[in-house]
């Protein structure tokens, strides 16, 4: 695909939408991090995104790894996926970004397309503020959870983007106020030291400027869809990406 044009999402993550799917630059490999045991997923009949994120998601025999939503997360049932999610919105500052990027795929998987995207940004909101809150006088010696975690969204950012920001530029309009949504639901930073007790941050009194921060970003990639609808439209129909994503 090519290149459309760049936005930038937080003050330190610059995302490329390439025709409605987004992606991100490179931070540093993949370094394995320490998860529970997989859970095997049931079975199902959907065709299920391509995704390997070593540690916590493969779509081959759908294993996910995910903590205590792992199983549940696992289900072929939309109804069930549904009510689990409605569940997650409820505990939504006790997640962590693996957890809300698995539901969002699982979510496109079942056809719960306009609730994946939803997820979707609430995930890269929440990996984006773990990011940009961890203490750049400690980077260097970043622990090997914290980097596995970073390497690991990126990959769900960039892999599961393709199709559900593919799916999102289907309706640019709906695209916005799904955003929207997700920056008006993220007022505030959750217990960043609770979800994350091995990093190192900023201190506290840092998060909510760090976390407003996030949310300006998402406001640019809101202000740039709202600017280049019919640009992403033009090149969408040039790549045949309705097509692909829209039925």
């Amino acid at each position: 695909m090519k290149k459309f044009f760049l936005l930038l999402f937080g003050s330190a993550l610059t995302m490329v939408v390439v025709n409605g799917c987004a992606q991100a630059p490179t931070l540093m490999p993949l370094i394995p991090t320490s998860t529970p045991e997989p859970v095997p997923a049931q079975n199902e009949n959907h065709a299920l995104i391509p995704i390997l994120v070593p540690q916590f998601y493969a779509s081959d025999d759908l294993e996910i790894r995910v903590g205590n939503y792992s199983q549940r997360l696992g289900t072929g049932d939309l109804e069930e996926l549904t009510l689990l999610s409605q569940e997650m919105a409820r505990q939504k500052h006790e997640l962590t970004p693996e957890q809300m990027f698995v539901l969002a795929i699982r979510l496109y998987d079942l056809g719960e397309k306009d609730d994946s995207v939803y997820w979707f940004y609430e995930a890269q909101f929440r990996a984006k503020l773990f990011q940009q809150t961890l203490d750049a006088d400690h980077f260097a010696g970043i622990s090997e959870r914290s980097a596995g975690l970073l390497a690991s969204y990126e990959a769900f950012t960039t892999l599961a983007g393709e199709y559900i920001n593919g799916y999102a530029g289907c309706d640019v309009d709906n695209w916005v106020e799904i955003a929207k949504t997700v920056q008006d639901d993220n007022p505030s930073p959750p217990e960043l030291d609770k979800l994350f007790p091995e990093a190192v941050f900023v201190e506290r009194s840092q998060w909510q400027g760090i976390n407003d921060e996030v949310a300006a970003g998402l406001g640019t990639l809101i202000d740039q869809l709202s600017k280049t609808k019919e640009a992403i439209r033009l090149q969408r129909a040039a790549d045949n990406l309705d097509a692909r994503f829209c039925n």
